[in-house]
């Protein structure tokens, strides 16, 4: 008859334990990375999600979006964004976005900063939500924001944005300088990295967007101010 002490049942155990740690610190962060972080829905025209080298074709019917994707329409297509949480961008033809996520623990809070890195055009529908803040980059400028609509481009090496509810802060990463957008009111950040100063809302940033539910009149889009 084998018999076993206390001491050494206890020690398997902890070293059972130990190991099952171990194991769920190691697949967590792979599993994070797997998790759904949206939807994405083919309007019309051709869309890609390039995911680990691996392409995948956007549906209408909607395809989940995770973290480190690269999303592509082409010079046709159009596609709507929908984060968890009910963030909506509606992304024009001829665009490349990259999304990324990064949770992280503040207090007893758990905060999700999310970042899309910009070339091309899009129009966001933005929710206040202090929990998942936003901010939509370029080559050139940072665009932060908490709750609004406004749209934001980058084309020919110049950031341009305009906002249609609430306020949106420009930032250009040549140089730091910062300008607040107010509903109504568009700026630049040019070639060379310079914030130019805040304009009427031109229409003509309102051009293939038809598709958000935002309606032009003639006026707006031949590219004068744009009615509110």
């Amino acid at each position: 008859m084998v018999t076993v002490s206390n001491k050494s049942f206890n020690s398997e155990i902890k070293l059972s334990f130990m190991i099952f740690v171990l194991i769920f610190l190691i697949k967590a962060p792979i599993q994070a990375q797997s998790q759904p972080s949206g939807v994405v829905k083919l309007v019309e025209g051709y869309g890609i999600i390039i995911r680990n080298g691996t392409e995948i074709n956007i549906q209408k019917k909607g395809t989940i979006i995770k973290n480190g994707d690269l999303i592509r329409t082409n010079v046709p297509g159009k596609i709507i964004l929908t984060l968890l949480g009910g963030d909506d961008f509606f992304i024009a033809p001829d665009t490349e976005i990259k999304f990324k996520e990064n949770k992280k623990k503040k207090g007893l809070s758990n905060i999700i900063n999310r970042n899309l890195t910009l070339k091309g055009r899009l129009l966001a529908k933005i929710r206040k939500n202090l929990a998942r803040p936003i901010q939509i980059r370029t080559p050139n400028a940072i665009v932060a924001v908490k709750g609004t609509e406004f749209v934001t481009e980058f084309i020919q090496g110049i950031t341009n944005v305009g906002t249609i509810k609430g306020l949106v802060s420009m930032t250009s990463i040549v140089n730091n300088k910062s300008v607040e957008l107010k509903e109504g009111t568009m700026s630049s950040v040019n070639i060379e990295g310079t914030v130019m100063p805040p304009s009427e809302f031109s229409g003509k940033l309102m051009q293939d967007f038809e598709f958000a539910g935002d309606k032009m009149s003639e006026e707006d889009a031949a590219g004068k101010k744009i009615k509110l």
